[in-house]
């Protein structure tokens, strides 16, 4: 019995079967890197850390997804892909190098059915809004945003660099032109509670967010998480910490949100800790026995209450 919705169950029906994803490396940096709002990224950051060896900004974006195609279609018989725009902010850059990029990739393969673009809230100006409407109307489009928490406290103590207001702000625009946004949660983080978690997931309802990807925090070589952590500054949460976590913020989310990941997973020659993260089937295995332990589904506790508010009215 499925108790959450899935992202890949929304594009399988969309689509009418599996479509793959090919993770893509556009050559762009970040304004918390580059000196505009910081210069060492945020604290968690190593972008090596999930980025797939194929995505090389030595190659063009057009090569990188030749070569994806390729390599997923001979391991898996794929018909169908989406390009998924990752490391770093990518829509950070003029509109018309993004412009060349965007198109690039739409065109490097027929089968190429949309696009994934990774970015910040606080970089989608008012002319890379137009490009991205334009893209929308030719392609299945979702613009993929770097939330993490609600609470701006921990966005402070993070380095993120942007506010939640930032994040507001940018869905109400991207949704104006009817482009979907797939927000980006982390559980974890320094500074965030369980009730952190539910109101992040809150906020998401209120602004009908269509996904959300869930990921744990997980401390990776040369960040500044890492020092923390050795210094003994952070404890990474326990697995079943993390399980308990996720399934609160998955019965307080909306049921009309797709769920597109719950958890993370970094190379081994990068993961300094948790190490529980390497086991990815664990984790969701765990998830979906604590959800069926305690008859939970997505959005058993807002239904929970919208009855208990009819009940008493």
């Amino acid at each position: 019995m499925q108790r959450y919705k899935t992202l890949n169950s929304y594009l399988r029906e969309r689509f009418g079967q599996r479509v793959w994803r090919i993770s893509v490396d556009g050559g762009f940096t970040c304004p918390v890197r580059d000196g505009t709002k910081g210069w060492r990224g945020c604290i968690f950051c190593n972008i090596k850390s999930f980025t797939p060896p194929y995505a090389e900004r030595v190659k063009s974006v057009r090569e990188q997804v030749k070569f994806g195609v390729e390599l997923i279609r001979k391991h898996k018989k794929a018909q169908k892909f989406v390009v998924y725009f990752q490391p770093y902010t990518n829509t950070y850059a003029e509109v018309e190098k993004l412009r060349k990029l965007y198109y690039d990739a739409l065109e490097a393969d027929e089968n190429v059915v949309g696009l994934f673009i990774g970015t910040r809230p606080d970089c989608l100006p008012n002319e890379t809004i137009d490009l991205l409407d334009e893209i929308n109307k030719r392609t299945f489009l979702v613009v993929e945003l770097g939330l993490q928490t609600a609470n701006n406290r921990t966005l402070e103590i993070i380095k993120r660099g942007h506010t939640v207001e930032d994040f507001v702000e940018a869905t109400y625009k991207l949704h104006k032109r009817g482009i979907k946004v797939l927000a980006h949660v982390i559980i974890g983080l320094p500074g965030d509670t369980v009730q952190d978690y539910i109101n992040t997931a809150k906020l998401l309802n209120d602004l009908k967010i269509f996904a959300v990807k869930i990921h744990p925090l997980h401390v990776v070589k040369f960040t500044e998480l890492d020092l923390w952590y050795r210094e003994g500054k952070y404890i990474p949460l326990e697995f079943d910490e993390y399980i308990n976590y996720v399934v609160e913020f998955i019965a307080n989310l909306s049921p009309s949100i797709y769920i597109a990941r719950l958890t993370g997973e970094a190379p081994e020659k990068f993961l300094v800790a948790p190490l529980w993260c390497k086991d990815k089937f664990r984790v969701l295995d765990g998830i979906a026995k604590k959800l069926e332990e305690l008859n939970i589904f997505q959005g058993s506790k807002i239904q929970q209450y919208e009855l208990r508010i009819q009940k008493n009215s």
